[in-house]
Formats: structure tokens, C-alpha cells, sequence
């Protein structure tokens, strides 16, 4: 239950504490005085969608913080544990905390340890709920109404329709899949014929790695020959020929020979003439060597011309190196590999998605079958809290078709009713006056009440279109609801007022 509420900065509050009963309390003003800004700050303590015009003008930021009492064994203790979030299980004591700034920084917090928006809202949701206009228009619209009935399963119950979710998120998935494929092989011819022409371009010319390089190499030394041929053969007669350099350093060797005993100086310029002498041969070999091998080839040349300029036009269309052709033909070749396969993976995906439909479909026959079980019971429970709502004579049915499946099932949903003796059952949403609506809201909130473990239920302005004897009924329920769960009710009615174990007049000075 709400023990406290502290509002900081929001709308015309500056600051207010407020202290609830653990029963029945209400609050009553004019109108304009306040009495919905205290159920907005509520509503953002919950984790409701935060907007700058809540923010107090001339206020940086708003803050509200509520304290609640959890009673033993409450599911909100689950959700706790699972984020790891401190709890004392002795004072048993949860406090939350909402920020939110002009600049748009949101700030939550669970007993003083930040938190996202989404863990606030899942712990809110556990302790308190809060009947508004948005319920009134739920309850209107018949596609809502598999929503309300399906919040009364327990937990076996919702881990099937967990299952059913999951099953129907499969199905869908192979599904889309196997379209995907099949519209693949309708378009496949053409793209086997792109992708065989290309692979088969690239896999004619067969590039390799870094031939570009070794061509342009050979090209270059086959464009410039005669030069290179003139300077290869007057290189090797001048280190080589007839009284060349190798001659003559010969020579000077042979004559420094002669006084190397006279001088251990002339011994080592000895050495250095032999190893030039050395470097001489070897030089001159290589040249002898390179202009033997080396011939003008004009039928070579016009090959290595028609190869670099295919490569190039390889590279022009499928990357901009031999690499990138090389890396397009493997990934061509990949998806040709697989549009070919196409017709298996289109048989293989045909019995995942046959197969995944049959579960599905089982679990949700399993799902109809709980839903109806649900869905009677709901029936009995609500024509005895509508009894003591002045609506003795209430017809109420639970309707479930078959529907074409949805991740909650093949059900379609829709509450009927009578609210006179001897008219057919007809949509609730069609016939249901406000005054209707608003009780059957108060006895469906209940009923939700106590299948949720809830510990606090807020209702806005429940009196709304009723009067009379049936005011005075609206206020006996809430007052028998006060017994298991603390209510908040903001009202008009002076009947609902003074049941309350605690009332806060809400003016503004």
C-alpha cells in the first residue's frame, strides 16, 4: 500500500506530503483545485510518460517520491530479486523515486539505486492501479477486452500464453522466410543468368593475385629494350671486354703482389682489389646473363597489352583491384551455390513452418480451452459484484469466436450484456450507459484486484453519470474493496466522502 507521497515542483504543487490510510481514503475539491495533479504525480511515480508542462514554472525539476508497505509473499518481490534491487523483508518497505527536468534528463530510482523507466514501470505495475478515462475507453472497445479478461489467468495460465507467444513469433518468422524464398525463386532464373555470366567472365580470365603489377613490370622493361639492350652490352665491355675494368684491376693486383711482403698495409689493399674483382665477375655475369635471356618479343608484348587491358576492365566492373574481382566471383559463386539450393531450403522450410503451425495451433486450442475456463468464472464473479451495484438484473456474458491467430491465440474476445430483464445480450460497448460503464469498471477493478494481488487501487472520479441509491452503492463497494486492498478515490459525491477512513480536502491558496 501507499503510505506517503511526496510532490516536488509539479503543476501548481511546491511541495506536499501526503499520509494515507491503509483503508479507504478520498480527496475532494472544486474543480481546478488540484485533485487530478495529485493522480497525474501517482502516475508518473509509475513510470507514465513524463512531460515538460507537469514541471512547476520557474522549476528546474520535478521530483515525486512514493513509500509503500509490501505485504508477506507479494510477486513485486520477484521482480526485485531479479534486478538485484535491495529489499528489507523485515520492514518490508519499497520506496520509489521519479525526477524528471526541463532539459529532458528522467531520473528513477528503487530504495535510493537507480533504475531504467521500464524496471519502475514493472515494480509499479505490481503495486497500484489506477482507473481512469483510458480505462473507461478500454472497456469501450471490444478488441480491448481479450486484454482484460486474459489479466485474470494466474501463472499457469500465463506461461501458456507466454508459449503461444513464442510459438506464433516462430511461426510468423519461417513464414516470412519461406516467402522470402519463394519470391526468390520466382525472380532465381534471372539472377542465375547474372551471376553465371559474371562468374563466368572473371573465372575466363582468371586473374591472380598481383599479376597487374607483374605485367605492367614486364611491359615497362619490353617498352624500353633497345635502350636497355645497348646499355646491358656497353656495360659488360666496359667491367668485362678487352682491356676493360676486370683487365686492369687484374693487372694492379698482380703488380701489388710483388711488394705485399714488403708491407702488411699493401697486403690488404690486395684483398680489396680481389673482392672487387669478385663483385666484378658477378656483375658481369648477370649482365651476360640477363642479355641472353632477354629478347624482344612483339607477340609477347601484344599479349601482356590484351591481358592488362582485360584485367582492367575486370577490375573497372567488379572492384577496383584483382583482390576486389577475386572477393566478388567467391561471393557470385556463393549465391549462385545457394539460389540453386533454393528449391530444397523451399521444401525444408515448407515443413519447419507446417510443423511450427501445428504447435502453435495446439497450444493455442490448449489456450481457448484455459481462456474459457477463465472466462466463466469471470461471468459468475461479476454479476454478484454488479448485485451489490444496483444491477441485480444484469445479464453478463464472456463471447469467444474463433479468430484468425494472433500471438494471443485463435480467440476473439468480446463482452456482452443485459442490463434489463428479458433484452438479449448485445455488445457492451454499443449499449452500456456511463453510469453502466463506470460499475462495471468499479466490479471488473475488483475482480482484477484480487486475481493481481494488487495493493492499492485508485479510482478517478468513479461517481462520474451515477447518482442517487446507486451512489450510495458505488460507495458501500469501495468501502467492502478498502477491506483487502487500499483505495484512493477522488470524488464529488459527498455519499463516497463519508465512508472514507481518511479525506483530504485539496484547495489551492
Amino acid at each position: 500500500m501507499l503510505v506517503q507521497l511526496n510532490i516536488n515542483g509539479i503543476a501548481l504543487i511546491d511541495r506536499l506530503t501526503m499520509e494515507f490510510d491503509d483503508k479507504f481514503n478520498v480527496l475532494t475539491g472544486e474543480t481546478g483545485a488540484g485533485k487530478s495533479i495529485i493522480i497525474d504525480a501517482v502516475s508518473l511515480l509509475l513510470g507514465a510518460r513524463a512531460q515538460n508542462e507537469l514541471i512547476r514554472t520557474n522549476c528546474e525539476k520535478a521530483r515525486v517520491e512514493g513509500m509503500f508497505i509490501v505485504p508477506p509473499n507479494h510477486p513485486v518481490e520477484e521482480i526485485l530479486s531479479s534486478y538485484d534491487l535491495e529489499f528489507d523483508t523485515e520492514e518490508r518497505t519499497l520506496i520509489l523515486t521519479r525526477e524528471i527536468a526541463v532539459n529532458g534528463k528522467n531520473t528513477c530510482r528503487v530504495n535510493n539505486r537507480l533504475v531504467t523507466l521500464g524496471i519502475l514501470k514493472e515494480i509499479g505495475k505490481q503495486l497500484v492501479n489506477i482507473y481512469g478515462q483510458h480505462d473507461f475507453q478500454s472497456l469501450s472497445q471490444s478488441e480491448n477486452h481479450i486484454f482484460l479478461l486474459d489479466s485474470l489467468g494466474k501463472e499457469d495460465f500465463q506461461n501458456l500464453l507466454k508459449k503461444v507467444e513464442e510459438a506464433y513469433s516462430l511461426w510468423k518468422s519461417l513464414r516470412a522466410e519461406l516467402d522470402h524464398l519463394k519470391k526468390s525463386a520466382g525472380e532465381k532464373a534471372q539472377k542465375i543468368d547474372i551471376l553465371q555470366y559474371q562468374v563466368n567472365e572473371i573465372m575466363n580470365i582468371n586473374p591472380q593475385q598481383n599479376e597487374d603489377e607483374e605485367i605492367a613490370a614486364e611491359l615497362k622493361l619490353l617498352d624500353n629494350w633497345e635502350k636497355i639492350s645497348s646499355v646491358v652490352n656497353e656495360g659488360y665491355e666496359l667491367i668485362y671486354g678487352h682491356d676493360s675494368a676486370y683487365d686492369k684491376l687484374s693487372k694492379a693486383n698482380v703488380r701489388l703482389n710483388e711488394i705485399i711482403v714488403l708491407n702488411n698495409n699493401f697486403g690488404e689493399i690486395s684483398n680489396n682489389l680481389q673482392t672487387a674483382i669478385y663483385y666484378i665477375e658477378d656483375a658481369a655475369r648477370a649482365l651476360k646473363s640477363f642479355g641472353e635471356d632477354f629478347n624482344y618479343d612483339p607477340e609477347r608484348k601484344e599479349y601482356l597489352q590484351e591481358r592488362k587491358y582485360q584485367i582492367d576492365k575486370l577490375k573497372k566492373k567488379y572492384g577496383g583491384s584483382i583482390k576486389d574481382v577475386i572477393d566478388f566471383k567467391d561471393k557470385a559463386e556463393a549465391e549462385l551455390s545457394r539460389l540453386m539450393e533454393s528449391e530444397f531450403l523451399i521444401e525444408d522450410y515448407e515443413k519447419k513452418v507446417e510443423k511450427c503451425k501445428e504447435q502453435y495451433q495446439a497450444l493455442a486450442e490448449e489456450l481457448s480451452q484455459a481462456r474459457k475456463a477463465i472466462a466463466e468464472t469471470f461471468e459468475e464473479e461479476l454479476k454478484n459484484q454488479l448485485k451489490a451495484l444496483s444491477m441485480p438484473n444484469t445479464e453478463f456474458s464472456v463471447n469467444i469466436d474463433k479468430n484468425e491467430p494472433t500471438s494471443r491465440g485463435i480467440d476473439k474476445v468480446e463482452f456482452l450484456i443485459s442490463p434489463n430483464p428479458g433484452e438479449p445480450l448485445k455488445p457492451l460497448a454499443r449499449i452500456a450507459s456511463g453510469g453502466e460503464m463506470s460499475r462495471l469498471m468499479l466490479a471488473l477493478k475488483v475482480i482484477v484486484a484480487k486475481a493481481e494481488n494488487l495493493t492499492t487501487l485508485i479510482f478517478d472520479e468513479i461517481d462520474t453519470g451515477i447518482g442517487g441509491e446507486i451512489v450510495l452503492k458505488v460507495a458501500e463497494k469501495l468501502y467492502q474493496v478498502a477491506k483487502f486492498s487500499q483505495v484512493l478515490c477522488v470524488t464529488h459525491s459527498p455519499h463516497i466522502a463519508s465512508l472514507a477512513h481518511r479525506h483530504f480536502k485539496i484547495f489551492k491558496i
